[in-house]
């Protein structure tokens, strides 16, 4: 009895502490240095091809919607709607969250227009 006690209550335990932090979360008053003006290829392509066009997901052969290599690529989901909605509303995209400062300069780009 006290094994079979003792091995629930390690069970129960070890599923209930797992969680996962959201560093927005954790530190909502994070000052970012957001240039004023964005460009595409040195701001916000960095962001993309290390969080979105990843093997496997926002690439040529890859199971995400969209190729995410190019400007146009990313350009098509932002003109769709489907990139601030996944990614600033529904929070669901990428599948590892964004940090506050990188999801703060893609909502700048975003509504400045997604210029290249």
């Amino acid at each position: 009895m006290t094994k079979l006690t003792l091995l629930i209550t390690a069970t129960i335990f070890s599923l209930t502490s797992c969680y996962y932090d959201v560093e927005s979360e954790l530190y909502p008053n994070q000052n970012c240095d957001t240039p004023a003006t964005l460009v595409y290829a040195t701001d916000v392509a960095p962001i993309i091809a290390n969080s979105c066009g990843i093997a496997g997901c926002h690439v040529s052969g890859g199971t995400g919607t969209g190729n995410f290599e190019t400007y146009e690529g990313v350009k098509a989901k932002v003109d769709d709607g489907s990139f601030e909605a996944r990614t600033f509303v529904q929070k669901n995209m990428p599948p590892t969250p964004l940090n506050t400062c990188d999801l703060e300069l893609l909502q700048a780009w975003v509504a400045a227009g997604a210029q290249p």
